[in-house]
């Protein structure tokens, strides 16, 4: 039994850790106009990584799409496809 729980943990980890990396923020509220970031999701630019920022309507715009789910870095100066 303990190696059903176990195993089932496992599981719901790998499941939470997915869903932490996929992320659509596009027309969620923020709070920090001007501020970029990276995200990717199976329902924005074909699974591939994009640019989104806080706009001054305090909601989450699409900036821009890279070329693959892995290829855009968010930094102190912005967020950049790499």
């Amino acid at each position: 039994m303990k190696f059903i729980s176990l195993t089932s943990m496992i599981v719901s980890v790998a499941v939470m850790a997915g869903v932490a990396t996929a992320y659509n923020p596009i027309g969620q509220s923020c709070d920090t106009p001007g501020g970029f970031g990276c995200s990717q999701d199976a329902s924005v630019n074909g699974g591939n990584a994009f640019i989104y920022e806080c706009a001054s309507t305090d909601q989450f715009v699409y900036v821009a799409g890279c070329g693959c789910p892995t290829c855009c870095e968010a930094t102190t100066g912005g967020a950049f496809c790499t």
